[in-house]
């Protein structure tokens, strides 16, 4: 399946977490690192492939609903 989106991270030399985004397309090069000339950079790109099998849908939605929401993100 192909992804549909990259999750892009960068990482300290301890490895603790910089920063991190989602790109809706693959990144190809670096060049948007603004001091990429000037220090070194950990960064990780993950592709994003949808979990067809456990798709949650909520339809006929006519206001909203916190009790739907917290059902399906288990309470969270």
């Amino acid at each position: 399946m192909k992804p549909i989106a990259w999750l892009v991270e960068e990482f300290d030399s301890t490895g603790k977490l910089v920063w991190s985004g989602l790109m809706s397309s693959e990144p190809t090069e670096l060049s948007w690192l603004k001091d990429l000339k000037l220090k070194l950079h950990n960064v990780t790109i993950t592709p994003l492939i949808p979990d067809t099998k456990n798709i949650i849908k909520i339809t006929n939605v006519k206001k909203y609903d916190s009790k739907k929401l917290i059902e399906a993100n288990n309470g969270l």
